[in-house]
C-alpha cells in the first residue's frame, strides 16, 4: 500500500533502495498523510531525497520533510511538495489584485490542485474570463466553476440565477 502513495525508482543501487524503503515506513507511519491518500514522488540518490507530489496542508508538507530528515541514512531533504493552501492563496491573491475580478470576491477552494469557484458574476462572459484567469495561475491543475450569474439589475424587476459549470485545464508548456 506504501509503494501506491509513496513512488520511487525500482532500479537503485542497494543503499537507496533500502533507504527509499525507509522513507516509505516513516511516512507511512504518518496517519495525517496518510488519511489524505496523497501520491508522491519521492527520488533518493546517494542519501539525498527530493520529495515532490500534492499534499492536502502546509502542516503535513512540513512533517512530511522532518520526519524523512530523521531517517538514517538521510543527509539532505529537497520539499517540492504543493500544498492545497500555497495553491489557494496564489489565486486568491491574482483575483484580488485584478481589477475586474477582484471585486467580485468569488469563493474559492482547492484540492489536489483542483480549483473550485462559486460566486455571483455579472455575466457569463465575465464568468468564462474568470475561470481563463484562475487556470493561468501557477500550480492550478484544473478549474471547476460553480459561479452563478446575477445580472447588476434585471430589466423586468426579476432576478435571474443560471449557473455557470464548467472545467478547465491550464495550458501547458513543455520546452
Amino acid at each position: 500500500m506504501a509503494e501506491e502513495m509513496f513512488r520511487g525508482a525500482d532500479d537503485l543501487p542497494d543503499a537507496d533502495r533500502h533507504l527509499l524503503t525507509a522513507i516509505r515506513k516513516a511516512l507511512w507511519s504518518y496517519e495525517p498523510l496518510r488519511a489524505t491518500r496523497p501520491t508522491l514522488d519521492i527520488v533518493v540518490q546517494d542519501g539525498r531525497v527530493t520529495l515532490a507530489g500534492r499534499v492536502r496542508t502546509l502542516a503535513i508538507k512540513e512533517i512530511s520533510e522532518y520526519m524523512i530528515f530523521r531517517v538514517d541514512g538521510v543527509r539532505a531533504v529537497r520539499n517540492d511538495l504543493v500544498a492545497d493552501p500555497e495553491v489557494m492563496r496564489g489565486v486568491a491573491d491574482a483575483v484580488a489584485a485584478d481589477p475586474e475580478f477582484g471585486p467580485l470576491c468569488p469563493r474559492i477552494d482547492v484540492r489536489e490542485g483542483v480549483v473550485s469557484l462559486s460566486g455571483d458574476v455579472p455575466s457569463d462572459t465575465v464568468a468564462r474570463r474568470l475561470i481563463e484567469f484562475v487556470s493561468g495561475v501557477p500550480r492550478v491543475v484544473s478549474v471547476t466553476s460553480y459561479l452563478t450569474i446575477e445580472p447588476p439589475a434585471a430589466t423586468n424587476g426579476t432576478a435571474s440565477h443560471e449557473a455557470v459549470l464548467a472545467t478547465a485545464q491550464p495550458e501547458t508548456s513543455e520546452g
